[in-house]
């Protein structure tokens, strides 16, 4: 075999060698990203929600969906958001560790309740329990 031809065969081979390795990590990259969010999508999913049980104070009765971290407060930022002058702006939060919930009062003017226990520090709370934060009464509905 001559010298050019042989020359001519390696750079195919090397460049369908190139071609190959560029489609694996293409491909790599791109299942990564499906698995990464998928993953962020199952997190963000709706993990239960809360009722308002006296809706003459929120307006009407609103079911409010939970997320891993749930904020609670008067505040457009909170993922709650209640207008309840007894309200601090950022009263409460709901987070999730493993498969509880956890209630926290975030140093509110006029505490957080939970089934008509004011709160001082984290509690964990169950499906069934109220949690009183101002004049609103919510009931945990967790799934």
């Amino acid at each position: 075999m001559s010298t050019p031809v042989l020359l001519l065969i390696l750079r195919l081979v090397s460049a369908a060698l190139l071609l190959a390795f560029l489609c694996f990590a293409a491909y790599t990259i791109y299942r990564d990203v499906r698995l990464t969010t998928g993953a962020i999508t199952r997190e963000q999913r709706d993990q239960g929600y809360i009722t308002a049980l006296n809706p003459e104070s929120t307006g009407s009765a609103v079911r409010y969906p939970l997320l891993p971290i749930t904020s609670i407060g008067r505040s457009a930022t909170n993922t709650i958001v209640l207008e309840d002058n007894y309200i601090s702006g950022e009263h409460a939060l709901l987070a999730r560790r493993g498969q509880q919930w956890w209630l926290h009062d975030l140093n509110s003017r006029n505490g957080t309740r939970l089934n008509g226990i004011m709160i001082t520090e984290a509690v964990v709370v169950s499906p069934g329990d109220i949690i009183t934060v101002g004049e609103i009464d919510l009931k945990m509905e967790a799934d």
